[in-house]
């Protein structure tokens, strides 16, 4: 017995099925519309707001949260509402009061895909940086260290080497902008670590230096400090930040004295050749100047107060570390230095803050409404 409507092979009018369709499309299409909105909004205040600055995503995995707001999407416009329960009305006129209520009763759920979809991009933490310039006077500086088998001696704390290593380090402490060298030397020399910028590494090396490191039995200063000089002149094919020449060249010398070997320079004739390439060499004597029982020294300031001398430097004491700093910081203040360009980025606007706003705003009304006008019976 048919009742005149046309029915599908299910048995029920195909409206129900168009208006179940219409109902599980038009969340999803008001996610894609309001979604489209706030992120033409967004994106307008970011051009204004970073400038030339492009944006920087300092967690760009947190993008794979926007998953969380797909499926809270599914949760609200498809498996909830297979689960709400039916009420039936005894006057059509009550249906059609309520109708426009049944189109926004996913709007709450609209709004919390949008939410958690705006705290997920806001978790990708999106900032700008700028570039900063600063100009910094620098010299180049060469240590050269004696590690000589008398620098085993015991008359200071420990040993000569370790005095020794002492006063590099709290130079080092002490200078953050000079590219600083190191040499080391007993029988022959040695270049342990080209001219750089970063003091920590350096220090660490200096740190880790022991006697055998280069051959011990002999102390050859004048080749350690020609080795030196080598590293100082100024090679016009290096290019770059760490390899730009400075126009003061300045080596720390740090050994007993007592030169007694000799390949290719004396310690008079690497002075000279300090002294014409303008070269300032201060030296520090690492021993204690008392003669021993047999009425004899086991260090020679002579030489070192020489080298100091001839090339314009100065003469020091490893036991007395504060007259050293006091002196080379004076005598730096002197020196013409060279402006280095150091470029530096640092943070600028952290652009995540009105994502988090309005994802923390689209949460707060989709609760109000979910709780008052929209509110969803069971």
């Amino acid at each position: 017995m048919s009742d005149g409507i046309p029915h599908g092979p299910s048995g029920r009018p195909p409206r129900r099925w168009g208006r179940r369709l219409a109902l599980g499309v038009a969340p999803w299409l008001a996610v894609v519309v309001l979604g489209g909105l706030c992120t033409q909004i967004v994106v307008r205040y970011f051009g204004v707001v970073r400038g030339s600055e492009p944006i920087v995503w300092r967690s760009p995995r947190a993008a794979v949260l926007v998953a969380a707001a797909v499926l809270a999407g599914v949760l609200a416009f498809h498996l909830r509402r297979r689960r709400a329960a039916a009420m039936a009305f005894s006057q059509t006129g009550l249906v059609r009061r309520v109708g426009m209520t049944v189109w926004l009763s996913d709007l709450p759920g609209v709004l919390r895909v949008l939410a958690i979809a705006a705290i997920a991009v806001a978790l990708g933490r999106p900032e700008t940086y700028r570039t900063l310039k600063h100009e910094i006077d620098t010299i180049d500086i060469v240590l050269v260290v004696d590690m000589s088998k008398s620098m085993e001696e015991t008359d200071l704390p420990r040993d000569r080497l370790d005095a020794a290593q002492r006063v590099i380090r709290r130079f080092l402490r002490r200078t953050t902008h000079d590219r600083i060298g190191l040499v080391v030397f007993g029988q022959q020399a040695m270049l342990q670590c080209p001219l750089t910028l970063d003091t920590k590494v350096l220090e660490q090396i200096v740190a880790d230096l022991t006697i055998g490191d280069v051959p011990e039995l002999g102390t050859a200063i004048g080749d350690g400090l020609a080795l030196a000089l080598s590293q100082l002149r100024d090679d016009r094919r290096d290019v770059g930040a760490e390899s730009t020449p400075a126009k003061s060249k300045v080596v720390i010398l740090l050994s007993d004295g007592d030169s007694n070997w000799v390949t290719r320079f004396e310690p008079e004739d690497a002075a000279k050749l300090a002294k014409e390439m303008g070269v300032k060499v201060y030296t520090v004597l690492v021993g204690r100047e008392d003669p021993d029982l047999f009425g004899g020294m086991s260090v020679n300031p002579a030489t070192l107060r020489s080298i100091a001398a001839v090339t314009g430097g100065e003469f020091f004491r490893a036991t007395d570390y504060e007259s050293f700093d006091r002196g080379f910081q004076t005598v730096r203040s002197k020196l013409d230095t060279t402006k280095r360009v150091e470029l530096e980025r640092v943070p600028d606007k952290q652009m995540f803050v009105p994502l988090a706003v309005l994802g923390l705003a689209l949460l707060g009304i989709e609760l109000v409404l979910s709780h008052t006008w929209l509110r969803r019976l069971p």
